[in-house]
């Protein structure tokens, strides 16, 4: 059985959903959606997962669609925690940017290892003024 439960506040609309989300319940939570979507009237969009122990392809992509209208995925299940963790990240596109710009950090770092070491560094540095100095040294 699969009940969602609408809880109409001042600043928030909160769906607590109770049951499995599956390919079978998406279409009941995406119509609740809908209808609720309208009547917000700049009011936050909770979704509680907490009685939500499973969640099958269709209802994590339900649960990305959501997470990008705008809805905020509240608590979740133990069980269910990483991947909405996971689904949150990918909704605000953390998880693509994150990777890349640690990557990027990571070969800037190495770069700058590496142009520290060389003479074209020791010569361009000794140009800056010592308050703008990378490396924090004096002129020779």
């Amino acid at each position: 059985m699969f009940r969602i439960l609408v809880f109409e506040e001042p600043f928030s609309v909160k769906f607590r959903l109770e049951g499995k989300l599956t390919s079978q319940t998406v279409p009941l939570l995406a119509q609740r959606w809908a209808d609720a979507r309208k009547g917000l009237k700049g009011r936050k969009a909770i979704l509680d997962l907490g009685d939500v122990p499973e969640v099958d392809d269709a209802g994590r992509s339900t649960l990305l669609w959501l997470a990008t209208s705008g809805v905020r995925l509240g608590y979740a299940h133990p069980k269910l925690r990483p991947m909405v963790e996971g689904v949150v990240e990918e909704a605000r596109g953390d998880s693509k940017w994150s990777a890349l710009a640690k990557q990027l950090l990571a070969s800037c770092r190495e770069g700058w290892v590496a142009l520290r070491e060389s003479e074209w560094y020791a010569r361009v540095c000794a140009f800056l003024p010592a308050a703008v100095r990378p490396c924090g040294c004096r002129p020779a």
